[in-house]
C-alpha cells in the first residue's frame, strides 16, 4: 500500500540526500548523515505498516523526534534534523 511513497522517498534519498563524502566539512557530513538516517527509518516504518498511511507514520515518527529532542537536550540537533527531513518527505508525499 505504501509502495508509492517509497519509490518517492528513495528517489528524494538518492537526487537530494546523496551519501556525503569524507572531503566534507565536519558538521555537513553529520547533517547529511543524520537526513539519510532520517529516510531511511521513514521507509522502513512504510514497508513494515503497509496497511498505514504514508501521513499518519510521518506524523508518529515526527512526533518520535520531537520527544527525543526534548529529551536529549545538549544533543537534539539530530533529531531537528530528522524532523525536517520527514518534513521535506511529507510535502513531497502530498
Amino acid at each position: 500500500m505504501n509502495d508509492k511513497a517509497v519509490t518517492t522517498i528513495l528517489r528524494y534519498l538518492e537526487e537530494c540526500l546523496f551519501e556525503p563524502t569524507k572531503d566534507w566539512p565536519k558538521e555537513e557530513f553529520k547533517k547529511r548523515s543524520y537526513e539519510r538516517w532520517a529516510a531511511c527509518e521513514i521507509v522502513e516504518s512504510l514497508m513494515d505498516h503497509p496497511f498505514t498511511t504514508a501521513d499518519i507514520l510521518i506524523d508518529e515518527f515526527i512526533f518520535k523526534m520531537i520527544f527525543f529532542a526534548h529529551l536529549a537536550k545538549e544533543r537534539k540537533q539530530q533529531f531537528i534534523f530528522a524532523i525536517d527531513v520527514a518534513e521535506t518527505i511529507r510535502s513531497l508525499l502530498i
